[in-house]
This record gives C-alpha cells, sequence and structure tokens, in this order.
C-alpha cells in the first residue's frame, strides 16, 4: 500500500490489508515483493511482475473466469455467489443436505486477530469483518487476497492459523497444498480443515477425492496433536446420495430433467437435522458426510 493508505487507516479492511504488506511475498519464489511504489503492481525483484493491488484487494493469481463457469453447477453457484455475496453460505446451509458442525468460530476465537494473522483457505464468499484473511481464487468482494492455493503469496512461518472448509477435495494435489500450508504456519501454528467423504460429484470448479478418518490422519501425518472428527454426520451423507439417486431414477435418462429435478429433491433436505443426534454414534464416521481435522505445525526443534 502507498504511504499515504498507511497513514490513512480507517476501516478494518484497510488496517488488515496494511499488515499484510509485512508478510506478503512472491507467489512463484517466496521472496519478497516490492509495495513502495505508487503503483498497482505487486513486483518481485527475481520474478518481476506477480499482481496487482487495489485499495480492496491484493490479486496475485486465482481462477480465470472460464475455468469458474467450466461445469454446469459450478456456473450455477458462480452467479449465486455474485448475486447473493456474504448471504450465499446462509443459502446454502438452508437448502443444501449437509448440516456442518461450525467448529469455525471457536476455533478462531482461540486466537487474538488484533495481534495474529489468521487465513481462510479457500473462503469463498464468507466474511469475518474484517479478523480473518479471506483467500480465494475468485475475486469476490469479501475475498483480500486472490491467489492459487498451491502457492501462497506469504513468507515462510508468517500466519498463525489457517481454516480450510470444503477446499482440499477441490484440488488435485492434496499433500501439496497441506505442505504449503505448513510452510507458512508459525511453528506451533494450527490448521482447520473441513474434507468430505461421503457425498456426491460437486465442481468447484473441479473436484478430485474424498476422503475417510485414516485418510485425513495420513495426508496432516507431519503434524503434530492431529484430532479428527465427524464434520457432517451418517445421515447428511445418506442424503445427498438418497437425492442425487432420485433425481436420476425420475430424470428418465435426460440430462435437462435431471438438472431440473436436483433442486426439487432439496426439499428433503431438513432431514439432515437428525445428525444432531447421529453426528454423536461411535460409528458415525462410518458413512460421515465430512471429517474435521485440527492438527498444529511442529514447534521449531
Amino acid at each position: 500500500m502507498s504511504n499515504t493508505l498507511a497513514t490513512r487507516t480507517s476501516t478494518p479492511r484497510e488496517s488488515l490489508l496494511n499488515r499484510l504488506n509485512a508478510v506478503l511475498a512472491c507467489p512463484q519464489c517466496h521472496g519478497p515483493v516490492d509495495l513502495s511504489n505508487e503503483s498497482a503492481e505487486i513486483r518481485c525483484a527475481h520474478c518481476g511482475v506477480v499482481g496487482e493491488r487495489t485499495s480492496a484487494q491484493l490479486r496475485l493469481g486465482g481462477f480465470t473466469t472460464s475455468e469458474l463457469r467450466q461445469d454446469f453447477l459450478n456456473r450455477l453457484k458462480e452467479t449465486a455467489k455474485r448475486k447473493l455475496g456474504t448471504f450465499y453460505p446462509w443459502a446454502i446451509s438452508l437448502l443444501a443436505p449437509v448440516h456442518m458442525r461450525n467448529l469455525v468460530p471457536k476455533f478462531i476465537q482461540s486466537f487474538d486477530t488484533s495481534t495474529e494473522l489468521v487465513a481462510d483457505m479457500g473462503s469463498g464468499t464468507n466474511t469475518y469483518q474484517d479478523r480473518v484473511v479471506c483467500v480465494d481464487g475468485g475475486n469476490y468482494e469479501n475475498v483480500h487476497v486472490t491467489a492459487d492455493l498451491a502457492q501462497l503469496p506469504f513468507q515462510d512461518e508468517s500466519l498463525s492459523g489457517i481454516v480450510s472448509i470444503a477446499v482440499l477435495e477441490h484440488v488435485p494435489n492434496p499433500a501439496d497444498h497441506v505442505r504449503e500450508f505448513l510452510r507458512v504456519l508459525k511453528p506451533g501454528g494450527r490448521v482447520l480443515c473441513y474434507i468430505p467423504f461421503m457425498q456426491g460429484y460437486h465442481a468447484s470448479p473441479h473436484d478430485y477425492q474424498r476422503y475417510t478418518s485414516q485418510g485425513m490422519r495420513k495426508l496432516f501425518k507431519d503434524c503434530d496433536d492431529i484430532q479428527v472428527s465427524v464434520g457432517a454426520g451418517p445421515t447428511c451423507g445418506f442424503l445427498w446420495i438418497l437425492q442425487e439417486w432420485l433425481a436420476l431414477f425420475f430424470s428418465f435418462g435426460s440430462l435437462r430433467l435431471y438438472r431440473l429435478l436436483v433442486p426439487l429433491t432439496w426439499i428433503l433436505s431438513p432431514l439432515k437435522y437428525l445428525d444432531l443426534l447421529l453426528v454423536h454414534h461411535p460409528a458415525a464416521d462410518v458413512i460421515a458426510s465430512a471429517f474435521f481435522v485440527e492438527a498444529r505445525k511442529p514447534a521449531r526443534r
């Protein structure tokens, strides 16, 4: 940011962006970037121009418009995100067949966000009143930094906490992303991730894999204090598959009719609240819809 903006900080968003200046790095080589000039360019001495900045956003990568609109369902989701903005997560929580245990607020409250940097990697349209750094491949209004999550534009050991909700199923190499999370976390820093298990295909803009509880422990094997818990219960897992099955069965082989029927099956979504009871069953992980994993980066030895 310019010196003028740095001395004129008057909003929480500007304050957070100014704090990010101190930890910003080239997403390609992780070297320092030059923010001292008045240009909108973000320049790395080694790699050249690596991004641009506006008064409200740092842009250092992300998805192209064609990527976001490649899949039919994701085109609908992108349109809804642009129209609904920060109301989109609320709408999804109401209509979708998944009732996610909301562990995120408690996790964030365990940090002093006035002095510690916590980032939501793949935030979508989620917002935290500019207390948490929103990082995403899409340049939604709430996003502070647009980036490729496999090449984070942050210095080594610069963040205290990371949240990543329903993201790692959409990347081709989740282990690379976890290593990148650990690179930017301080020693002893913590990460909270939510990853599906029993869910249907849902591109955003792609969809690659699912994880069991054992698979999540293996994915975070380089961490300490690994805790895996059911994030969305077995009713949600069953309900998502049932809705897709009904749309397939009654569409009689027509893709167009299938696409029309899927939203109609959402009338069954309130059944997901049965998981308020089943999520605590000792065998709930067998067909759980999703899992949470919380882990800590090892302290420097």
